[in-house]
Protein backbone atom coordinates (compact mmCIF):
# COMPACT_ATOMS: atom_id res chain seq x y z
CA UNK A 1 0.00 0.00 0.00
CA UNK A 2 2.66 2.48 0.08
CA UNK A 3 2.87 3.65 -2.96
CA UNK A 4 -1.62 3.85 -3.13
CA UNK A 5 -0.86 6.19 0.07
CA UNK A 6 2.26 8.29 -0.69
CA UNK A 7 0.41 9.67 -3.79
CA UNK A 8 -2.21 9.96 -1.40
CA UNK A 9 -0.03 12.16 1.17
CA UNK A 10 1.24 14.17 -2.33
CA UNK A 11 -1.97 14.91 -3.24
CA UNK A 12 -3.10 16.20 0.12
CA UNK A 13 -0.36 17.47 1.17
CA UNK A 14 0.56 15.49 4.12
CA UNK A 15 3.98 13.98 5.47
CA UNK A 16 4.34 10.58 5.19
CA UNK A 17 6.06 7.72 7.68
CA UNK A 18 6.28 3.84 6.92
CA UNK A 19 8.38 0.74 8.69
CA UNK A 20 9.24 -1.15 5.60
CA UNK A 21 8.61 -1.26 1.52
CA UNK A 22 5.55 -2.98 0.30
CA UNK A 23 7.38 -5.42 -2.15
CA UNK A 24 7.85 -8.66 -1.46
CA UNK A 25 12.08 -9.25 -2.36
CA UNK A 26 11.18 -12.17 -4.17
CA UNK A 27 9.66 -11.11 -7.41
CA UNK A 28 11.36 -9.49 -10.52
CA UNK A 29 11.11 -5.78 -10.63
CA UNK A 30 10.75 -6.15 -6.52
CA UNK A 31 14.09 -7.69 -5.34
CA UNK A 32 16.61 -5.93 -3.26
CA UNK A 33 18.09 -3.52 -5.82
CA UNK A 34 15.12 -2.06 -6.98
CA UNK A 35 13.48 -2.64 -3.61
CA UNK A 36 13.07 1.35 -3.19
CA UNK A 37 13.11 2.77 -6.66
CA UNK A 38 9.21 3.23 -6.77
CA UNK A 39 9.38 5.27 -3.46
CA UNK A 40 12.06 6.77 -4.63
CA UNK A 41 10.51 8.61 -7.52
CA UNK A 42 8.50 10.14 -5.18
CA UNK A 43 11.98 12.80 -3.76
CA UNK A 44 11.09 15.42 -5.80
CA UNK A 45 7.63 15.75 -5.66
CA UNK A 46 7.90 15.65 -1.89
CA UNK A 47 9.92 18.61 -1.88
CA UNK A 48 8.06 20.61 -4.39
CA UNK A 49 4.95 19.91 -2.22
CA UNK A 50 6.81 20.84 0.66
CA UNK A 51 6.10 17.36 2.62
CA UNK A 52 8.28 14.89 4.40
CA UNK A 53 8.82 11.45 3.75
CA UNK A 54 10.67 8.74 5.96
CA UNK A 55 10.49 5.53 4.83
CA UNK A 56 11.24 2.11 7.05
CA UNK A 57 11.01 3.40 10.06
CA UNK A 58 10.68 -0.25 11.79
CA UNK A 59 14.03 -1.62 13.74
CA UNK A 60 15.11 -3.34 10.94
CA UNK A 61 14.98 -1.41 8.29
CA UNK A 62 14.66 1.67 10.38
CA UNK A 63 16.60 1.26 14.43
CA UNK A 64 19.32 -0.79 12.44
CA UNK A 65 19.87 1.93 10.15
CA UNK A 66 20.24 4.91 12.59
CA UNK A 67 23.10 2.20 14.39
CA UNK A 68 25.13 2.78 11.10
CA UNK A 69 23.97 6.01 10.68
CA UNK A 70 25.64 7.24 14.16
CA UNK A 71 28.59 4.79 13.58
CA UNK A 72 29.45 6.43 10.54
CA UNK A 73 28.83 10.04 12.52
CA UNK A 74 30.93 9.28 15.81
CA UNK A 75 32.67 5.72 15.54
CA UNK A 76 34.19 5.37 12.28
CA UNK A 77 36.56 7.24 9.81
CA UNK A 78 36.52 4.28 7.18
CA UNK A 79 33.30 1.55 6.98
CA UNK A 80 34.53 -1.84 5.78
CA UNK A 81 31.49 -4.18 6.38
CA UNK A 82 28.23 -3.58 8.20
CA UNK A 83 26.41 -6.80 9.00
CA UNK A 84 22.87 -5.96 10.35
CA UNK A 85 22.22 -8.86 12.79
CA UNK A 86 18.89 -10.05 13.88
CA UNK A 87 17.49 -12.96 16.41
CA UNK A 88 14.74 -13.88 18.08
CA UNK A 89 15.72 -15.88 21.47
CA UNK A 90 12.14 -15.50 22.82
CA UNK A 91 9.62 -19.25 23.28
CA UNK A 92 5.98 -18.71 22.47
CA UNK A 93 5.21 -22.71 23.13
CA UNK A 94 4.17 -23.66 19.43
CA UNK A 95 5.91 -26.48 17.74
CA UNK A 96 5.52 -23.67 14.88
CA UNK A 97 4.41 -20.26 14.69
CA UNK A 98 5.61 -17.10 13.17
CA UNK A 99 5.86 -13.57 14.83
CA UNK A 100 3.98 -11.60 11.63
CA UNK A 101 1.64 -12.71 8.94
CA UNK A 102 2.50 -15.98 8.18
CA UNK A 103 2.11 -14.82 4.60
CA UNK A 104 4.60 -12.48 4.66
CA UNK A 105 6.91 -13.95 6.73
CA UNK A 106 7.21 -16.71 4.69
CA UNK A 107 7.76 -15.11 1.62
CA UNK A 108 10.37 -13.16 2.74
CA UNK A 109 12.72 -16.02 3.82
CA UNK A 110 12.31 -18.53 1.38
CA UNK A 111 13.59 -15.94 -1.41
CA UNK A 112 17.30 -15.67 -2.54
CA UNK A 113 19.39 -13.52 -0.34
CA UNK A 114 21.18 -10.42 -1.83
CA UNK A 115 24.03 -8.92 -0.30
CA UNK A 116 26.34 -6.19 -1.53
CA UNK A 117 30.37 -6.90 -1.99
CA UNK A 118 32.70 -5.06 -3.67
CA UNK A 119 31.23 -2.85 -5.75
CA UNK A 120 28.35 -5.34 -6.68
CA UNK A 121 25.34 -7.36 -5.88
CA UNK A 122 25.53 -10.85 -5.07
CA UNK A 123 22.51 -13.18 -5.09
CA UNK A 124 22.69 -16.31 -3.45
CA UNK A 125 19.96 -19.02 -2.36
CA UNK A 126 18.18 -18.62 0.77
CA UNK A 127 19.65 -20.10 3.99
CA UNK A 128 22.78 -21.31 2.05
CA UNK A 129 25.30 -18.90 4.06
CA UNK A 130 25.54 -18.84 7.78
CA UNK A 131 27.49 -17.52 10.90
CA UNK A 132 27.23 -18.08 14.29
CA UNK A 133 27.11 -14.54 16.80
CA UNK A 134 27.31 -14.41 19.96
CA UNK A 135 24.75 -11.85 20.85
CA UNK A 136 24.69 -9.67 23.79
CA UNK A 137 22.15 -11.46 26.64
CA UNK A 138 20.77 -14.21 24.51
CA UNK A 139 24.25 -16.11 23.94
CA UNK A 140 25.41 -18.02 20.39
CA UNK A 141 22.81 -18.19 17.53
CA UNK A 142 22.95 -19.40 13.75
CA UNK A 143 22.39 -16.42 11.66
CA UNK A 144 21.42 -17.03 7.88
CA UNK A 145 21.92 -14.35 5.32
CA UNK A 146 18.56 -12.92 3.66
CA UNK A 147 17.16 -10.05 1.43
CA UNK A 148 15.98 -6.80 3.44
CA UNK A 149 15.41 -3.54 2.70
CA UNK A 150 18.16 -2.04 4.63
CA UNK A 151 20.74 -3.28 2.75
CA UNK A 152 19.42 -1.50 -0.14
CA UNK A 153 19.29 1.77 1.20
CA UNK A 154 22.73 0.93 3.45
CA UNK A 155 24.15 0.64 -0.19
CA UNK A 156 22.89 4.25 -1.47
CA UNK A 157 23.91 6.28 1.37
CA UNK A 158 26.95 4.38 3.36
CA UNK A 159 30.05 3.76 1.49
CA UNK A 160 31.01 0.32 2.72
CA UNK A 161 33.03 -2.61 1.09
CA UNK A 162 30.18 -5.43 2.05
CA UNK A 163 26.82 -4.87 3.38
CA UNK A 164 24.14 -7.97 4.26
CA UNK A 165 21.42 -9.09 6.59
CA UNK A 166 21.59 -12.21 8.70
CA UNK A 167 18.62 -13.37 10.79
CA UNK A 168 18.66 -16.35 13.11
CA UNK A 169 16.68 -19.47 12.84
CA UNK A 170 16.32 -22.71 14.85
CA UNK A 171 17.22 -26.36 13.46
CA UNK A 172 13.83 -27.27 14.73
CA UNK A 173 12.01 -24.46 12.93
CA UNK A 174 14.00 -24.52 9.16
CA UNK A 175 13.53 -28.48 9.23
CA UNK A 176 9.61 -27.51 9.36
CA UNK A 177 9.94 -24.67 6.73
CA UNK A 178 12.28 -27.01 4.80
CA UNK A 179 9.19 -29.73 4.43
CA UNK A 180 6.78 -27.37 4.20
CA UNK A 181 8.62 -25.70 0.76
CA UNK A 182 9.69 -29.24 -0.86
CA UNK A 183 5.47 -30.19 -0.70
CA UNK A 184 4.67 -26.87 -2.14
CA UNK A 185 3.04 -25.48 0.75
CA UNK A 186 4.88 -22.55 0.56
CA UNK A 187 3.71 -21.64 -2.63
CA UNK A 188 1.55 -18.56 -3.04
CA UNK A 189 0.35 -19.82 -6.90
CA UNK A 190 -3.13 -20.82 -7.34
CA UNK A 191 -4.13 -24.81 -7.39
CA UNK A 192 -6.76 -26.46 -8.16
CA UNK A 193 -8.46 -29.35 -6.29
CA UNK A 194 -10.14 -32.67 -7.27
CA UNK A 195 -13.20 -30.48 -6.50
CA UNK A 196 -12.64 -27.80 -8.67
CA UNK A 197 -12.20 -25.45 -5.50
CA UNK A 198 -8.69 -23.39 -6.27
CA UNK A 199 -6.76 -22.28 -3.25
CA UNK A 200 -3.37 -21.02 -2.37
CA UNK A 201 -1.19 -23.51 -0.74
CA UNK A 202 0.48 -20.46 1.44
CA UNK A 203 -3.27 -19.26 2.23
CA UNK A 204 -3.76 -22.71 3.48
CA UNK A 205 -0.89 -22.93 5.42
CA UNK A 206 -1.78 -18.82 7.12
CA UNK A 207 -5.36 -20.34 8.10
CA UNK A 208 -3.46 -23.64 10.09
CA UNK A 209 -0.84 -21.50 12.11
CA UNK A 210 -1.89 -19.43 14.92
CA UNK A 211 -2.19 -15.61 14.86
CA UNK A 212 0.69 -13.77 15.42
CA UNK A 213 -0.98 -11.60 17.95
CA UNK A 214 -2.08 -14.89 19.78
CA UNK A 215 1.52 -15.49 21.15
CA UNK A 216 1.45 -12.98 23.54
CA UNK A 217 0.49 -13.95 26.07
CA UNK A 218 3.07 -15.94 27.98
CA UNK A 219 5.56 -15.54 25.03
CA UNK A 220 9.07 -15.51 27.36
CA UNK A 221 12.85 -14.73 26.31
CA UNK A 222 14.46 -11.76 24.51
CA UNK A 223 15.24 -10.61 21.09
CA UNK A 224 18.41 -8.95 20.07
CA UNK A 225 18.95 -6.84 16.83
CA UNK A 226 21.87 -4.67 16.14
CA UNK A 227 24.51 -3.40 13.53
CA UNK A 228 27.89 -4.70 13.54
CA UNK A 229 30.25 -2.94 11.95
CA UNK A 230 33.68 -3.01 10.95
CA UNK A 231 36.18 -0.14 9.84
CA UNK A 232 38.66 2.20 10.81
CA UNK A 233 38.71 5.18 13.27
CA UNK A 234 41.95 7.08 13.80
CA UNK A 235 44.15 4.91 11.46
CA UNK A 236 43.26 1.75 13.83
CA UNK A 237 41.33 -1.38 13.11
CA UNK A 238 37.66 -1.17 14.79
CA UNK A 239 34.83 -3.61 15.06
CA UNK A 240 31.32 -2.37 17.46
CA UNK A 241 28.11 -3.87 17.79
CA UNK A 242 25.12 -1.25 18.35
CA UNK A 243 22.03 -3.47 19.47
CA UNK A 244 19.12 -3.34 22.05
CA UNK A 245 17.58 -6.90 24.06
CA UNK A 246 13.86 -6.37 24.02
CA UNK A 247 12.26 -8.91 26.26
CA UNK A 248 8.86 -10.64 25.62
CA UNK A 249 7.30 -10.26 28.50
CA UNK A 250 7.97 -6.19 29.30
CA UNK A 251 6.35 -6.02 25.61
CA UNK A 252 3.38 -7.74 26.74
CA UNK A 253 3.38 -6.04 30.65
CA UNK A 254 3.52 -2.78 28.48
CA UNK A 255 0.91 -2.89 25.45
CA UNK A 256 0.03 -6.32 25.39
CA UNK A 257 1.79 -7.94 22.53
CA UNK A 258 5.10 -9.68 21.74
CA UNK A 259 8.56 -7.91 21.36
CA UNK A 260 8.35 -8.14 17.71
CA UNK A 261 5.80 -6.23 17.52
CA UNK A 262 7.06 -3.89 20.23
CA UNK A 263 10.07 -3.32 18.40
CA UNK A 264 8.58 -2.10 15.03
CA UNK A 265 5.87 0.38 17.13
CA UNK A 266 8.51 1.81 19.42
CA UNK A 267 10.80 2.93 16.29
CA UNK A 268 7.43 4.38 14.39
CA UNK A 269 6.57 6.64 17.03
CA UNK A 270 10.07 7.64 18.13
CA UNK A 271 10.79 8.70 14.16
CA UNK A 272 7.69 9.95 13.97
CA UNK A 273 8.49 12.42 16.98
CA UNK A 274 11.23 13.69 15.48
CA UNK A 275 8.98 15.15 12.57
CA UNK A 276 7.02 16.86 14.82
CA UNK A 277 9.50 18.14 16.66
CA UNK A 278 11.09 19.89 13.69
CA UNK A 279 14.17 17.28 13.94
CA UNK A 280 13.27 15.18 11.02
CA UNK A 281 10.89 17.51 8.79
CA UNK A 282 12.75 18.64 5.59
CA UNK A 283 10.89 18.26 2.43
CA UNK A 284 11.41 15.71 0.60
CA UNK A 285 11.80 11.47 0.70
CA UNK A 286 14.41 10.33 3.03
CA UNK A 287 15.49 6.25 4.75
CA UNK A 288 16.76 6.50 8.30
CA UNK A 289 20.42 6.65 6.82
CA UNK A 290 20.52 9.81 5.59
CA UNK A 291 18.85 11.49 9.33
CA UNK A 292 20.52 12.83 12.06
CA UNK A 293 20.76 9.48 14.39
CA UNK A 294 21.69 11.71 17.75
CA UNK A 295 17.89 12.87 18.49
CA UNK A 296 16.22 9.91 17.58
CA UNK A 297 18.83 7.82 19.51
CA UNK A 298 17.79 10.11 22.61
CA UNK A 299 14.35 10.06 22.18
CA UNK A 300 13.76 6.15 21.99
CA UNK A 301 14.99 5.12 25.32
CA UNK A 302 12.59 7.32 26.81
CA UNK A 303 9.44 5.30 24.95
CA UNK A 304 10.30 2.12 25.47
CA UNK A 305 13.54 0.61 23.57
CA UNK A 306 17.30 1.16 25.03
CA UNK A 307 20.53 0.38 22.94
CA UNK A 308 24.14 -0.17 23.51
CA UNK A 309 27.40 -0.05 21.80
CA UNK A 310 29.87 -3.04 22.42
CA UNK A 311 33.38 -3.28 21.37
CA UNK A 312 34.19 -6.31 19.82
CA UNK A 313 37.52 -8.07 18.77
CA UNK A 314 38.51 -6.98 14.68
CA UNK A 315 38.04 -9.87 12.66
CA UNK A 316 35.49 -12.07 10.65
CA UNK A 317 32.51 -13.08 10.18
CA UNK A 318 33.52 -16.53 10.18
CA UNK A 319 30.90 -17.07 7.15
CA UNK A 320 30.11 -20.63 6.13
CA UNK A 321 28.60 -21.65 2.58
CA UNK A 322 26.55 -24.47 2.78
CA UNK A 323 25.26 -24.92 -0.55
Amino acid sequence: MNITIMEACLQAKVSYLDTSVAVDLCSEGQQVPQAYDWQWGFRDKFKEAGITGILGAGFDPGVVSVFAAYAVKHLFDEIDTIDVMDVNAGDHGKKFATNFDPETNMLEIQGDSFYWENGEWKQVECHSRMLEFDFPLVGKHKVYSMAHDEVRSMQEFIPAKRIEFWMGFGDTYLNYFNCMRDIGLLSPDPLTLHDGTVVQPLHVLKALLPDPTSLAPGYTGKTCIGTWVQGKKDGKERSVFIYNNADHEVAYEDVEHQAISYTTGVPAITAALQYFRGKWAEAGVFNMEQLDPDPFLETMPEIGLDWHVQELEVGGPDIQVLK
